[in-house]
This record gives C-alpha cells, sequence and structure tokens, in this order.
C-alpha cells in the first residue's frame, strides 16, 4: 500500500497522460548532505582513475592512477592510432570498457568526471558513468548521447542531449537542462572535451574547458558497487546504448576541480584535435563593433594564462593603422573566472582599421585588427551612457537662455527632462503629452517623462532663466504591479513616497477606485506626468478555458478588442500574461498561435487603437518553435512590444551567478535574434523577485538583482533594449521593490554602469545558515541533554518555497523540543557589520509534528529571536501580508500531503536592526519571552534558512 504525488503546475484546463510509467520496489536512502558532509571533509582528494588509453595493444585499459582500476576492454573496442596519439575507438553495437566498481570510484559526496569524445556519424550511447539498470533509479551518475520521441509540454518531437544523468537509487534529476535553451547536442566527427564536478551543492559542467553552466544539486548519486563503464550505458543512450566514436583521455577525481585545474588540463590534452590553441599562453581577443553607440566593446578570454593570481591585472588599448595608441580601454573585471570586459569610446574617431592590443601582468600580449566603421549616421550627437540611457542635449545656457532647443530622438520612446532654472521659466514641447515639461513656480530642479515619436524635437523656453537642461533618451520602466507590494493591499502612498515616479509605466489590471485613488493613473499619472499604464490581462486562467477551434480567432479578438488597456487614453496597451514555446501545443495545451496572430493583427491595424500595444508576455524559448517565433516576429513587424520574463534563482557563488545571468540572456541574445529579427529592440525584459528566486540565505539578493541589470545595461548584445519590468512587487518584500525602483533610476534614469551595491555578493555575518554543517559555528544551550539536534525532512526545502529544490532534496533544520524548565537557545557570533548601517535578520520555523504528518495548522510559532549590541529599528514598511515582525505564511506549494488545500503553516521571523559596532550577536530560542514559554509545552519545532544581511534604507528622490 502507499500513495503517489504529482506536482502539475497550472497551465489550465484538459487532460493529463502518463506514459511510461514503471513502479519499482526501492528503498529510500537514509544517505543525506549532512550525514556526508563529514565523509567528504575526511577522505584524501585525489585522482582515482586515469586512463589516457595510450596502450595501443591488447584488451586492457591501463589505469596510471595508481588506484588499479584496470578497465576491461569487452565487444567490439579497439585501438586508434592517430598523428599525436591513441583512443579506443568503439563501434556502437557492443562495446564497451569495464572498469570494475572498487570502493575507490563511490563517488557519492564530491567528484570530478573528464574525457574527450569524438562521435560517428550516428550519435549515440553512453560515454562514461555508472548504470545500474535501465529504469530512472539505475541512472547512478550517466554521461551520454541521448535520442528520444516523446510528448511533453511543447508537443510530441524528437529531442537530442549530451545529458548527464543521476540518482541515488530512488529518485532521478537531469540537471543539465534549462527552460531558456533546448540541450544541447554534438556535432558528429568532432572532437569534445566534457568534464562534470560536483561537490554535494552544485554541479558545474564543462566544454572544451570552459564552464558552461552550473545546476544547484538536488540529490547524491550512489555509486556503490556500481561499476565504471566507458562507452555503455543503460537505456539513456537512444538508438543505442553502446557509444559509437573514439574516448580519449578519462579522469575520475574523487573531489571537484576548480575552473583553473580543469583548463590545465583541457590545454595539455587538446593538441591535435583541432581546437583554438591561439589563446593558450595569451588572451583571445572577441570584438563586437558598435557604431551607433559609438564603441567597441571586447570579450577579452583569458584562460590559456591559468595558473592566474587572484591579484591579475589586464590592460588594453587601441591603435590605429600606424601603431599609435588611439583609445584606453575601460577594463572590466568579471567575477568568473577567465573572462574580463572591455569598453573603447570610438565615437569620435575616424573610420578605418585598428588594432585591439591586450596584455596581462603574465603571459604574452595578444592583439586583434578590428575595422572601425565610422559613427553611425545620425548618432553623430548622441552621448550613449549605457544600454538603457543615452544623451541627446546637454546644455548650461544660463543668462544666454535660447527661445528654443532642437534635439533628435533617435527612437520612438520615452524621453527624460531634467531642468534646472529660476523665476518662472517654462519648457514645453509641441506633440507631447502634456506638452509642458517644466511649469513655473515651482521647484528650481524638476524632471519629467514624454513619450514621443523618432525624429527632431523641439523645445520652447518661456519667462526666466534656464540654469540647465537634460535630455535622455530612455528604455521603459515598468513597474509591476501597482499599486500593490507584498499582497494585495493599496500600497499607492509608500510607493509614491519610495521611488514610484521613476517608472515610466504602471503595469496594473482594470481597478476600481478602491485601487486607483483619486483616479491617480489618469488625473495624475497620465494627463499631468505624462507617463502611461499597461493592463494585464490573463489569457491562460481567463480566455483559453473558453476557446472554441472554429471561433477562437474572433473569441481572442474580442477580448483584446474590448480591453479596457487597449482602449483608454490613460492606457499604452495590453500584456497579455501568458505565452509558452511551442507550435500547435504549448504548456500541454492548444497553442491557437493562428489565431493569436490573425487577431493581433486585426486590433493593432484598428485606427481606433492607434498609439496602444499588445504585448504578449512569453516563457522560455519562444525562438526555437515555428509558431511562437512566428507570433512573435508578427508583433514585432506591427511595432509593439513583447515581454521575455527571464527568472533567475540565486546561485551558491558570484561567479555561478554571473554565469547564469549570461548564460540566460547575452549568450541567447543570437537566437532571439535569428529568429525574430529586431526582437531585443522590442524586447521588454522581465526579471524576477518572487519569493522562490531568493532561497539562499548565504547570498543577498539585492546585489543578485543589481547584476542582470546591469548585465542588461553594459553588455553588447542588448543595446537599444525596450523596456524593463521586474516581476512582481506583490511577490516581493517592500525592500525588495524600492532596490528595483533605485535600479532604475541609477540604469535606466542616470545612465549608470557600474555596480549600485558596493556590497559583496556572498553574505559573511553568520555561518551554517541551514545546519548542513551540524551545529558548526552555533552555540548550543540545550533545556535538556535530547531537547535539541539537527534533523532533515526530504521535500521540505519545496514547502519553503526555495526553487532549486526538489522533493528528494535533503532539507536540514534545527530541532527543539519545548521545555517547561528553560528555553532552548541558541546562538552565534555576527561578524563584517559596519557601526550604523541597518542590517536585516530572517529565519523561518515550522511544527515537526505537523511536517512529518501532513498536518495544516494555522499558528504562531512562541520563538524569541534577540540581538546584542545592536539597535532595533521598527520603521519599515509592513504591508498587508507582513503586518508584524513574525509572518504566518500558509504555503501552497505541493509536497507529499501538503498542498493549495492542505497547506503547510511556517513562521518567517523578521527582524531590521541598526549595528552599534563591528560584531553583535544572534540569540533565538524556543520561547516567547525569558520568563515564560508562550507556546504549548513538548512542542517540536524547527529553524532554519537563517539569514544576516544589508538592508537598503536609502531614500529614493521624492517627486
Amino acid at each position: 500500500t502507499g500513495s503517489m504525488y504529482f506536482n502539475l503546475e497550472n497551465y489550465g484546463t484538459g487532460s493529463v497522460w502518463f506514459d511510461n510509467v514503471t513502479l519499482e520496489k526501492v528503498v529510500r536512502s537514509t544517505r543525506t548532505l549532512s550525514t556526508l558532509a563529514a565523509k567528504t571533509a575526511a577522505r584524501e582528494k585525489k585522482l582515482v582513475a586515469y586512463y589516457p588509453c595510450d596502450e595501443g595493444a591488447g584488451n586492457v585499459l591501463k589505469d596510471h592512477s595508481g588506484a588499479g582500476n584496470d578497465g576491461e576492454m569487452i565487444g567490439g573496442v579497439k585501438w586508434a592510432k592517430g598523428k599525436y596519439g591513441t583512443a579506443i575507438e568503439l563501434n556502437g553495437v557492443d562495446g564497451y570498457v569495464d572498469c570494475g566498481a572498487d570502493k575507490s570510484l563511490c563517488l557519492e559526496p564530491a567528484g570530478t568526471v573528464i574525457f574527450w569524445f569524438k562521435p560517428q556519424t550516428v550519435s549515440q550511447g553512453g560515454l562514461v558513468g555508472w548504470s545500474a539498470g535501465s529504469g530512472n533509479s539505475g541512472q547512478r551518475f550517466v554521461t551520454s548521447l541521448n535520442t528520444y520521441a516523446r510528448n511533453k509540454s511543447r508537443g510530441h518531437r524528437t529531442y537530442q542531449e549530451l545529458g548527464l544523468y543521476i540518482s541515488d537509487g530512488v529518485d532521478f534529476a537531469t540537471p543539465f537542462t534549462s527552460n531558456f535553451y533546448e540541450p544541447y547536442f554534438p556535432p558528429a566527427d568532432k572532437w569534445l572535451c566534457y568534464v562534470i564536478t560536483f561537490n554535494g551543492r552544485y554541479i558545474d559542467f564543462y566544454r572544451d574547458g570552459v564552464m558552461i553552466y552550473s545546476r544547484f544539486q538536488t540529490l547524491l548519486p550512489d555509486t556503490e558497487n556500481i561499476p565504471l563503464w566507458i562507452g555503455k550505458c543503460l537505456g539513456m543512450g537512444g538508438p543505442s546504448d553502446y557509444f559509437k566514436g573514439l574516448i580519449d583521455e578519462v579522469r575520475i577525481y574523487n573531489y571537484a576541480l576548480n575552473d583553473q585545474e580543469v583548463y590545465k588540463l583541457y590545454m595539455e590534452t587538446a593538441k591535435g584535435r583541432s581546437k583554438n590553441t591561439a589563446g593558450f599562453g595569451s588572451i583571445n581577443i572577441t570584438p563586437t563593433v558598435m557604431p551607433r553607440a559609438g564603441r567597441i566593446f571586447v570579450d577579452l578570454d583569458y584562460r590559456g594564462l591559468t595558473p592566474t593570481p587572484k591579484d591579475l591585472g589586464i590592460k588594453a588599448d587601441l591603435l590605429d593603422a600606424k601603431g599609435a595608441v588611439v583609445g584606453k580601454g575601460e577594463v572590466r573585471m568579471l567575477p568568473v573566472w577567465g573572462r574580463t570586459e572591455v569598453v573603447f569610446d570610438t565615437a569620435k574617431l575616424p573610420a578605418g582599421k585598428y588594432t585591439v592590443r591586450a596584455a596581462a601582468t603574465k603571459g604574452n600580449p595578444a592583439s586583434l585588427a578590428v575595422n572601425w566603421p565610422g559613427r553611425a549616421k545620425g548618432w553623430e550627437n548622441v552621448k550613449v551612457l549605457n544600454n538603457l540611457c543615452w544623451e541627446l542635449l546637454n546644455v548650461s545656457p544660463g543668462a544666454k537662455t535660447k527661445e528654443q532647443y532642437t534635439f533628435t530622438n533617435p527612437r520612438r520612446g520615452w524621453v527624460f527632462f531634467i531642468t534646472e532654472g529660476e523665476g518662472d521659466v517654462t519648457l514645453s514641447i509641441s506633440g507631447a503629452k502634456p506638452p509642458v515639461i517644466r511649469a513655473a513656480g515651482k521647484d528650481s530642479l524638476q524632471e519629467a517623462m514624454r513619450w514621443l515619436p523618432k525624429g527632431e524635437q523641439t523645445i520652447t523656453v518661456s519667462g526666466g532663466a534656464l540654469k540647465k537642461l537634460i535630455v535622455r533618451s530612455i528604455t521603459s520602466l515598468v513597474f509591476c504591479h501597482y499599486p500593490h507590494v507584498a499582497g494585495t493591499g493599496n500600497d499607492h502612498e509608500f510607493l509614491v513616497k519610495n521611488g514610484l515616479y521613476n517608472a515610466t509605466t504602471l503595469l496594473t489590471g482594470k481597478y476600481g477606485e478602491q485601487y486607483n485613488p483619486g483616479k491617480f493613473r489618469e488625473d495624475i499619472w497620465a494627463a499631468k506626468l505624462g507617463r502611461s499604464s499597461i493592463q494585464e490581462l490573463y489569457k491562460s486562467d481567463v480566455l483559453q478555458p473558453k476557446l472554441r477551434d472554429e471561433t477562437a480567432e474572433q473569441q481572442i479578438f474580442e477580448y483584446l478588442d474590448k480591453a479596457a488597456g487597449m482602449n483608454g487614453p490613460d492606457f499604452q496597451g495590453v500584456i497579455v500574461n501568458e505565452f509558452d514555446p511551442g507550435d500547435e501545443i504549448q504548456a500541454w495545451i492548444k497553442s491557437y498561435y493562428d489565431e493569436w496572430i490573425d487577431a493581433t493583427t486585426r486590433v493593432m491595424q484598428d485606427p481606433k487603437h492607434k498609439g496602444h500595444m499588445v504585448i504578449p508576455w512569453c516563457a522560455y524559448n519562444m525562438f526555437d518553435f515555428g509558431k511562437s517565433s512566428e507570433y512573435l516576429r508578427t508583433v514585432v513587424n506591427l511595432d509593439s512590444y513583447f515581454a521575455n520574463e527571464v527568472y533567475l534563482m540565486e546561485k551558491e557563488t558570484e561567479d555561478r551567478a554571473w554565469l547564469l545571468i549570461n548564460e540566460s540572456l547575452a549568450d541567447l541574445a543570437d537566437d532571439w535574434e535569428r529568429a525574430i529579427p529586431g526582437a531585443i529592440e522590442h524586447m521588454i525584459l522581465t526579471p524576477s523577485y518572487l519569493q522562490r528566486e531568493y532561497w539562499n540565505p548565504e547570498v543577498d539578493f539585492n546585489v543578485f538583482m543589481d547584476m542582470q541589470i546591469r548585465h542588461l545595461a553594459t553588455r553588447p548584445e542588448f543595446f537599444a533594449l525596450a523596456g524593463l519590468l521586474i516581476y512582481q512587487s506583490h511577490s516581493a518584500t517592500e525592500e525588495y521593490v524600492r532596490w528595483g525602483l533605485k535600479l532604475y533610476r541609477h540604469y535606466g534614469l542616470e545612465g549608470k554602469s557600474a555596480r549600485l551595491s558596493k556590497d559583496p555578493y556572498m553574505l559573511t555575518h553568520i555561518k551554517n545558515h541551514d545546519f548542513m554543517n551540524g551545529t558548526d559555528d552555533w552555540t548550543i544551550d540545550p533545556a535538556s541533554p535530547d531537547s535539541v539536534t539537527v534533523k532533515n525532512h526530504k521535500g521540505y526545502g519545496v514547502i519553503q518555497e526555495r526553487y532549486p529544490y526538489r522533493a528528494y532534496t535533503d532539507t536540514t533544520f534545527l530541532w527543539t523540543r519545548r521545555s517547561k524548565d528553560k528555553p532552548n537557545t541558541f546562538s552565534q557570533r555576527i561578524t563584517n557589520l559596519q557601526p550604523g548601517k541597518l542590517y536585516s535578520v530572517s529565519l523561518v520555523t515550522t511544527d515537526y509534528q505537523n511536517l512529518v504528518k501532513g498536518v495544516s495548522e494555522e499558528q504562531e510559532h512562541a520563538v524569541s529571536v534577540k540581538i546584542e549590541n545592536a539597535e532595533l529599528y521598527t520603521d519599515w514598511y509592513k504591508t498587508k501580508k507582513h503586518s508584524s515582525s513574525v509572518r504566518k505564511l500558509m504555503a501552497w506549494r505541493t509536497m507529499g500531503p501538503f498542498n493549495s488545500k492542505n497547506r503547510c503553516c511556517l513562521n518567517i521571523h523578521y527582524y531590521v536592526f541598526r549595528a552599534k559596532g563591528p560584531t553583535a550577536k544572534l540569540i533565538v530560542t524556543d520561547w516567547k519571552d525569558a520568563d515564560k514559554p508562550g507556546g504549548p509545552l513538548g512542542q517540536e519545532l524547527v529553524f532554519n534558512f537563517i539569514e544576516v544581511r544589508p538592508y537598503f534604507e536609502g531614500a529614493l528622490k521624492k517627486e
């Protein structure tokens, strides 16, 4: 007897089909991250298998690591000799190498697998790994070339992937996948160096020595007593489980190599494999010429200098045809090893041939010729501050004020005006709504925004003295979702006082007076300030269930045509939430893309909707499918926008965070432009501050969001990006909402390129936030010998909405049982504080017995949180959702017996304090007060997700 639980996202109505269901009798592993942490630290780090494949004869593949893991060559395996050595050649029918199942090859806590392979015409089969059976639970740690046809959320199609499949003997994971692009599949007849490293916390993937992406490690592979195979797998090989091609230089380590170690091995073994080795010992230079921006952007790859010191310095110069230096590069050292960005200001340089020269403090200098075509016509007077903000005019006339000033707007869109004047000086633009951009008799320094067409614009000045006039073309800065913060209450006053005016556009609903006080949208935001609003429409759960094949196009048309956002003068259009990649099927349901194309075209071409847009809100790799691409091409050709949601979760280290951002944004820009020409200049990029994104208490989410917006503001792929929209305020905190609006100002209005935050990505104030290392770094004062311990519960991270976690992911916490005699207390010294600065402390609790029994019971847990050597700060904004320092959260995510109807009760304890010195002390107990329990005796509580981080206090500009 037992139960089966399925976690299905709500994509609408319809049927769910299950295919290839296999039931296996399994024994759930008792191995956990916490129990294996000590094992990982204790064992000697070493190479446990090394097969250089240089024997050239015989049927034994020698292990040169010294561990004695020689491999037996079975079936169709032979030696292949080349100019630079030998490899093994496998026939794809029955050939493989069995390397045995020695204890040294058991890599469950951590390890590295590295090998070269060259598939022949048919790409198939296992590469290197441990297979215990053809079912999912048998894929203990398997790398393979896998081709299969399956009906997934985007319809029935053939999939190809260079996969990594992991199991602990019960649960199964595919950590190589991404929502943002199709899996990588290598070309035939070319060598590839493939490397996977893992340490129990994250898994890193490398191709040809370069880390391509990193994933949270959701479970630990169980390879104990499972043989290591080369060239074979079970069930994950596509046409055949046997690999057809060449394999060479196989290495297995019992620890995770770092990126420099991986690249060093790549350089040592790349010779003769048709790889670009020009950068070995030097720097690779990749320029991007930007005629409109007046820049040459250069990516520098210095991996070839490995090993590199932490203080490695790099400089870059631009030389003319005579060898004279005509430009010094602005060098930006990135957090990810091996990559540096350089920007050259070439706006005033004549067209011609130039040379980029780069040199590091070690290794050989490098140079590359580049052709500069000269500044693009019409952009000569544009000063590009960053991708999002361009200065069109900057004058300080004083007593010599002219009656008129002209500027050329290089694109249709928002223009930002900064004026400083004396007396009753007034400025206006004919055709703007409203035309007055500076009113008389108000503040000396004023700001305004107007939506203006492309082309020459004239500013008329009257009265008084104009001291300063700055005009900037800016991207659309959309606030989502007015008027809410952390809940569905009306937070209008808070938003107005804390940066709402840094936005150009409000994303909102068709709300009544309750959520539009004093007709703010119409009378203030639109009529007085010249800003716009966009109405959010809901395709998936409102329109989609009503669609019928014979009337779908007309239904869609009427839905759009009648929307307030397509008709009201205060609206700029509608945003339709949401569209997924696919052809006939998207997100398991019929796409109706042909009907959406026709209906959107009809609505947008109707004269009564002039000045309004239909903006589809899109998820993931729309560009990989014909129909979803065609729909977006239609939208772009109609000169509308589309929103591209790129919701990114915190990564475990800053370099991996940068890698994720680049992987999900800049690296995909070419894919968008290939399928949808003009995509970037019509794209509203949508990052997220949903609660699920800030899952890691070791990371400062404010810094992570800053990194994302900076990436968009500075990478050349996003020049002229149409807009930004951070999703969504009512699922975030009041602090994150304020921070998002501050980022809008920093990058979008001020045109800055440097990161706004001066705080580090990694939080260093406390350690062992989740008790993954037992009680290390904590001082424990139990009420009795057995009233405090560290426990774990698989799936608890899912309930906490820690998005990388899965139902099978081990989640650790501190467990206490309340006593009548005294409280259970745990404490830790808080370090690296800046006196006078604000910080926040948060932690999560739940009732342990309710958790393990699946009981839903709303309750506030009797817990005390004290911070010594600090002043408690209580003046932070309490929203409808968070009315005190303890927020009761009835978690909605499905996990075991818990779901939206049977919710697990979490308590989020949140405090803000001002540091009195460089250190403080965090003290937590399971009593409400020092002298009384305040809660049921014997109640078992669990504590984890303990975070201490800087709190954004800075007041935004009030306008």
